[in-house]
C-alpha cells in the first residue's frame, strides 16, 4: 500500500500541471433605455468589479426598449446583435456566463456561484497584450492560447476590443444609467471569431488583430477581452483580460508559416506565385530560415530567407513562379525546415497548407455578382487571360452596400485570372458592413468570396467543349479516365473522316500528338501513350473533319 500512496503522490504535481485556474466570462446584454438594466446593472458591476481576479465582463448594449437609441448599441449594431443571435437573447438585462453555465438575469449572479464557477480548472492558459499605434487612432491586440491538456472540438478564439469605463455627464438613454463598464467596441479580426485546431498537451497557437478605433470616448479606457469557446456545445474554456504587458515568448527559436498569399484556391494553369508570410514566435531574433514550396508532396522551389525579425514581426518568402501537374483536387504546402541553422524548437507550426482544386468547365461567358459594404471606394477588381493581359475590370465604386451585377468580357477559349482588390485591407467583411462577390456559370457559383484581406486571387477555364456535345453523326467515348499508361478513344462515325488528336496541358502546351489520316465510316478504336506523361490533367483535343472537340484527361 505504502508504494501506491508514494506513486500517487508523486504524481499529484503533474497533474495540477495539466490544469490552470479558470477566469470566467460574463457576456452581459443590457441597455441605456431599460428600466430593470438600471435596477440591476450597478450590484453586478460591483459584485464584477469585487472579483476581477475571477470573473471578467464583456457588455453587448441592444436597441431596445424603445426608443431604441442607446449611443453604445448605434456605434456598432453588427457585432452587438452578433452575440445576441448566437445565444439568441431577446430581453435585458440578460447574463450569459461560461456560454452554457448560467444564462439568465444578473440580479441573480451571487457571490457563491462566482466561487463555484471560478473553482472549475481550465484546459487552457491565455496571455493577452494590447497597445494602441503611435498616433492613437488604432489598436493592436495578441493573444497567446496554450494547452495544458488536449481539448478537441469546434474551437474558436475570440477578441472583443472593450472600453473598461465610459462615464456620461448626463443619462444618454431614458432609464438614469450615466456609468457603464467593459462596453464591446468590436469584435476583431471578425465577429465570427478565428478558427482554431485540436490541441494536445503543450500546443499553442498566438492570435493577432487589430481595430481602427471608432466611437471611443476615452482611449485610456481602451483593452481587450479575449475568450476560447466551443462552437459546438458554446462552453467557453478560458477567459482572459489583456494588459500593456509584453507577452513572453515559449521558446527561444521558433519560426511560423502563418499564411500564404497571392495562391489561387481554384487553378487552371499549372502555375502560381505564392508568397509565404513567416514569422518569429521565439525569444532570439529570426535572421534565418529555409522555406520549402511543394504541390502534391513534391517540392518545387526552396528559398533560403535571411533578415531581422524580432518576436512577433513579419517578413515576406517570394516563391516566385513554381510549375506543377494539376489534379482534380491538390494541396500546396509551404514548410520551414531550418531557423537561424537549426531545428526549429516547436515544429508544429512550421508548415501551412493550402488545398485548391482544378478549375470547372465554363462554356459561357461567367458573370460576376457583388454585395458591396460600407466602403465600396475600396473594392476593384481585374480579369486576365492566359497572356496576362486584362480584358476587363471594374470599380471603384461609389454606392455602400450597392449590388454590382455583370457578365464578365471573355472572348476566347482559355484559362483566366480573376483578381478582386480591397485597398482596406479587410475583404467584404466584417468591420464595415457584410458583402460578398461571387463569379457564376448560369445560376452555379463557381468561386464566392469575403473575408480576403487585401485581395483574393482565382482561375476559370472557358470555352470547354465536351465530348458529349459532339455533332449528331459522330459519337466519342474515352477510356479509361482516370488512366496510367494508356487510354482508347472509341469512335463512331457515320461518314469517312479525317482524324488529329493533340494532348495539351491545361495551359495549351501541346505535349503528344497522333496524326490518324482518314478513317471508314463506323465504329473504330484509337490507343493514345500516355505512359511517357506526368501525372496530372490534360486535354485531349481530338479533331474530326475540322471540328474541334475536347476532354479533360486525369493522368494518374
Amino acid at each position: 500500500m505504502k508504494k501506491i500512496i508514494t506513486l500517487l503522490i508523486s504524481m499529484l504535481p503533474a497533474l495540477l500541471i495539466a490544469q490552470s485556474n479558470r477566469m470566467v466570462l460574463a457576456e452581459h446584454f443590457t441597455s441605456a433605455t431599460c428600466g430593470p438594466c438600471a435596477a440591476q446593472n450597478p450590484a453586478f458591476d460591483a459584485l464584477l468589479h469585487a472579483n476581477a481576479d475571477k470573473i471578467t465582463s464583456i457588455k453587448y448594449h441592444m436597441s431596445w426598449p424603445s426608443p431604441g437609441n442607446d449611443p453604445m448599441y448605434l456605434h456598432n449594431p453588427l457585432d452587438n446583435n452578433a452575440r445576441r443571435t448566437y445565444y439568441n437573447v431577446n430581453a435585458v438585462p440578460h447574463v450569459v456566463i461560461g456560454g452554457n453555465i448560467y444564462t439568465g438575469s444578473p440580479g441573480t449572479v451571487n457571490q457563491t456561484r462566482i466561487d463555484t464557477w471560478a473553482s472549475d480548472p481550465s484546459p487552457f492558459d491565455i496571455d493577452m497584450q494590447h497597445w494602441l499605434s503611435a498616433n492613437q487612432d488604432s489598436v493592436y491586440v495578441v493573444m497567446l492560447i496554450k494547452a495544458n491538456q488536449a481539448v478537441g472540438g469546434n474551437l474558436v478564439a475570440h477578441i472583443a476590443v472593450i472600453e473598461k469605463e465610459i462615464h456620461y455627464a448626463t443619462p444618454p438613454g431614458t432609464n438614469g444609467e450615466k456609468d457603464f463598464y467593459n462596453v464591446m467596441k468590436a469584435l476583431i479580426p471578425s465577429r465570427s471569431g478565428t478558427s482554431l485546431p485540436s490541441f494536445q498537451e503543450g500546443d499553442y497557437v498566438i492570435v493577432e488583430a487589430a481595430w481602427q478605433l471608432q466611437n471611443v470616448y476615452n482611449t485610456d479606457q481602451i483593452a481587450a477581452v479575449g475568450f476560447v469557446q466551443n462552437n459546438s456545445d458554446k462552453v467557453v474554456h478560458q477567459a482572459a483580460n489583456s494588459s500593456e504587458d509584453a507577452i513572453q515568448p515559449l521558446y527561444a527559436h521558433d519560426a511560423v508559416v502563418q499564411n500564404i498569399e497571392n495562391a489561387t484556391a481554384i487553378n487552371c494553369s499549372g502555375t502560381m506565385e505564392p508568397v509565404a508570410v513567416i514569422g518569429n514566435y521565439g525569444s532570439a531574433t529570426l535572421t534565418q530560415a529555409t522555406v520549402a514550396f511543394k504541390v502534391n508532396g513534391a517540392t518545387l522551389k526552396t528559398i533560403e530567407w535571411s533578415g531581422n525579425l524580432s518576436f512577433l514581426e513579419t517578413a515576406e518568402v517570394d516563391a516566385g513562379l513554381i510549375e506543377f501537374a494539376l489534379l482534380e483536387e491538390n494541396e500546396l504546402e509551404v514548410e520551414i525546415t531550418a531557423v537561424n541553422g537549426q531545428t526549429d524548437e516547436y515544429p508544429i507550426n512550421n508548415t501551412y497548407t493550402m488545398p485548391f482544386v482544378i478549375s470547372p468547365d465554363v462554356p459561357q461567358p461567367p458573370s460576376l455578382f457583388i454585395l458591396l459594404d460600407d466602403n465600396p471606394e475600396e473594392i476593384t477588381w481585374e480579369l486576365r487571360n492566359s497572356s496576362g493581359e486584362i480584358v476587363d475590370s471594374g470599380g471603384p465604386y461609389t454606392t455602400p452596400n450597392a449590388i454590382i451585377s455583370q457578365t464578365l468580357q471573355v472572348t476566347s477559349v482559355g484559362c483566366y485570372t480573376f483578381t478582386i482588390f480591397d485597398s482596406g485591407g479587410n475583404g467584404l467583411c466584417c468591420s464595415h458592413g457584410i458583402g460578398y462577390y461571387a463569379l457564376l456559370n448560369g445560376n452555379n457559383p463557381l468561386i464566392t468570396g469575403q473575408d480576403f484581406g487585401e485581395k483574393e486571387i482565382n482561375q476559370l477555364y472557358y470555352g470547354y467543349v465536351g465530348l458529349e456535345q459532339a455533332a449528331e453523326n459522330i459519337s466519342v467515348k474515352m477510356l479509361p479516365n482516370p488512366a496510367k499508361n494508356e487510354v482508347t478513344i472509341q469512335l463512331g462515325l457515320t461518314v469517312d473522316s479525317n482524324i488529329e488528336i493533340q494532348l495539351t496541358d491545361l495551359q495549351g502546351r501541346k505535349v503528344l500528338e497522333q496524326s490518324v489520316a482518314q478513317l471508314s465510316a463506323g465504329k473504330q478504336k484509337l490507343a493514345l501513350d500516355v505512359s511517357t506523361l506526368h501525372p496530372g490533367m490534360y486535354l485531349v483535343n481530338i479533331t474530326i473533319d475540322g471540328r474541334l472537340i475536347s476532354q479533360k484527361l486525369l493522368v494518374e
